[in-house]
């Protein structure tokens, strides 16, 4: 029977289970979309050979039951690890780690597995996947210099033998992900090298805990990859019942996870991508290895769809849930691929609307038939379930784009250690919404769908959440599709007074400028007004302030820079804000008038040049006059 870990393990398992733990595995990983990884070459000018293998790392004591020879190329596409694998391997060898994303840092030659330079979770997460000696293997076989392999070698052995299952030195040792990819580093060095007593001895003992139904998480990315480690481990052990485990787990997991429209759970622009990776590879591994792929399977090839409508004009992703500000990721003969190369290539998408049952929608004004393509306007917003996994505080959320430009922001993610940073860019403060001051916001609380509608002149969505404990706020957002503007009306109750912040966050290099109750924004080319209708709220712009942290964006992990937030206050037990937002290429000017408020909706005229509109808004009714 295997013994259960420490009181101090499981809460620290507990605490990597918490929603958005489960991506410290992804910085600087080559993802393959979907064909494999990116098999790494020298760079040019790096050394053909390394220097001798850095000493302390320690000799094997026990007796190989193979000769090692030349490293043998694997059949596993997660048996490479970074593109510049020469470079990184080079820098090994003289005890400089280099992992992921993060800078390199000098280690001691005889690692006490306990380092963290860096004070983060991710960092340490990568130590202990072990995932960095595949680059050592890389270099070996491209360059015929075994003294790589006999680094890695070391390494791992080094590792195995500071690292006992129960005792070891941190709870990082067995966290469950850093387990799941070192299991599929043992099982890639078997493959390259061969087996050996020792190494077989450690795959046992990972297959073991990979098997153990309290080990297993059962859920999100994490799941897949120790169901993945598993099914490798069984194969180069010889273990079929392992493999059957493992393929049982991954089809459940599937089913469970991709709803039929291709979304995946994780609540993360980014994880639907990482997903889609991962699932893509589990089932050609399954295939080649003689398991059958469930029927569940068929959903993946939805997916790159949902990531196309995710995408700006711009061909960057949306930043929602735990995704940095990157380049979209383009999946050739899909909608993807259109997406992410902004028309250069691919077949253009027909749909403008695409509204997802996991609690998105996407709208855009086109994909560059009447305009280039990065001057097309994007709207999402995002409601449903309350905040699970890779998932923010973002129920009700509005974020803009248009003319090459992010115009309203989700700040993105920042990092996964956690922190008041890390709060904060999960935390309802950080995402165009309305915040009640004195309030803890419920994670786990929904934004329900009202109703929704959408036509040849607009599209409409009413939601409503109860997030904030004694507070009702409905949210209704209506866009012109002829004139291109957008109306956000805000309702929120209660039977005590409050202030209630309405938020828009804006980008680093927005600029904006206030009169009296608008805002705009003065880039170059790609702005924003935002105009206050009713209320008469108090306007700041509040720009990196520490605490209570707020005007903060994260470009990419553990990187973020001070950017400006609109803050529109309001204080009662009852307000109602309603606000009228134009994106343009420059500043756009607007006539607002005929604005009357009613018990269930409103009416009001506007009119941007010498085209007008007409809307008036009822309950769930809406209707929209063109006047000119």
């Amino acid at each position: 029977m295997t013994r259960r870990p420490s009181g101090r393990a499981v809460r620290e398992r507990a605490r990597d289970r918490r929603p958005g733990a489960g991506a410290v595995l992804l910085l600087g990983v080559v993802l393959a979309i979907p064909s494999g990884l990116v098999r790494a070459t020298p760079s040019p000018g790096a050394q053909s050979s390394p220097p001798p293998p850095a000493s302390g790392v320690g000799t094997p004591a026990v007796a190989t039951t193979t000769t090692l020879g030349a490293v043998a190329t694997p059949s596993n596409p997660d048996c490479l690890y970074s593109r510049d694998a020469l470079d990184r391997a080079n820098e090994l060898m003289h005890n400089r780690y280099r992992l992921g994303s993060f800078p390199a840092v000098t280690l001691p030659a005889n690692l006490s597995w306990t380092e963290n330079p860096l004070h983060d979770d991710n960092w340490r997460f990568q130590l202990h996947s072990l995932r960095f000696t595949l680059d050592l293997f890389t270099a070996a076989r491209e360059t015929g210099n075994m003294a790589y392999r006999d680094r890695a070698l070391a390494i791992i052995r080094d590792w195995i033998q500071d690292n006992p299952r129960h005792g070891s030195p941190t709870v990082w040792s067995w966290n469950d992900h850093a387990t799941a990819f070192r299991a599929i580093v043992l099982s890639c060095t078997a493959v390259m090298t061969g087996m050996t007593t020792w190494l077989r001895s450690a795959l046992l003992v990972h297959g073991a805990t990979l098997a153990d139904p309290g080990f297993y998480v059962k859920v999100g990315n994490h799941a897949l990859n120790q169901s993945m480690g598993l099914l490798e481990v069984g194969r180069v052990v010889g273990r079929s019942d392992w493999m059957s485990l493992a393929g049982t787990r991954i089809n459940t997991l599937l089913a469970g996870s991709v709803d039929t429209q291709g979304v995946t759970n994780e609540q993360a622009i980014f994880y639907e991508l990482y997903n889609y990776g991962r699932y893509t590879r589990a089932q050609a591994r399954m295939v080649t290895l003689g398991l059958t792929p469930g029927s569940a399977f068929t959903r993946l090839s939805l997916m790159p769809s949902f990531l196309a409508q995710a995408t700006l004009p711009n061909g960057r992703y949306e930043m929602l849930g735990d995704t940095n500000d990157g380049q979209a990721t383009s999946i050739p003969g899909t909608d993807a691929e259109f997406a992410a190369t902004r028309g250069a290539s691919g077949t253009r998408p027909t749909r403008l609307i695409s509204r997802y049952s996991a609690g998105y929608l996407f709208v855009r004004s086109g994909w560059g038939v009447n305009r280039p393509a990065i001057d097309e306007t994007f709207m999402a917003v995002k409601y449903g379930r309350g905040a699970t996994i890779h998932g923010h505080a973002d129920g009700m959320e509005l974020t803009l784009a248009a003319y090459g430009s992010r115009l309203l922001v989700d700040p993105g993610m920042y990092s996964y250690t956690p922190s008041a940073y890390r709060t904060f860019f999960r935390g309802r403060s950080a995402h165009n919404v309305v915040t009640v001051d004195g309030k803890a916001w419920t994670f786990s609380a929904p934004s329900k769908l009202l109703s929704y509608r959408a036509g040849d002149r607009f599209v409409d969505i009413r939601m409503q959440t109860a997030g904030y404990s004694g507070v009702t706020h409905t949210r209704r957002i209506t866009y012109s599709r002829a004139m291109n503007f957008i109306l956000v009306e805000d309702r929120l109750s209660s039977a005590a007074i409050h202030t209630y912040r309405q938020l828009w966050h804006l980008p680093p290099d927005a600029r904006p400028a206030v009169s009296g109750t608008t805002l705009w924004t003065q880039r170059t080319k790609g702005n924003v007004v935002i105009r206050q209708l009713a209320g008469r709220p108090a306007i700041r712009i509040v720009t990196g302030r520490t605490s209570p942290v707020q005007g903060w964006y994260a470009p990419s992990y553990g990187h973020k820079v001070a950017a400006p937030v609109e803050e529109a206050v309001l204080h009662g037990s009852s307000v109602r804000y309603l606000t009228l937002i134009l994106p343009g290429a420059g500043f756009r000017y607007a006539v607002v008038s005929g604005l009357r408020l009613t018990s269930t909706g409103y009416v009001v005229t506007v009119r941007i040049g010498s085209h007008a509109e007409r809307i008036t808004v009822s309950g769930s009714s809406i209707w929209m006059a063109t006047l000119s």
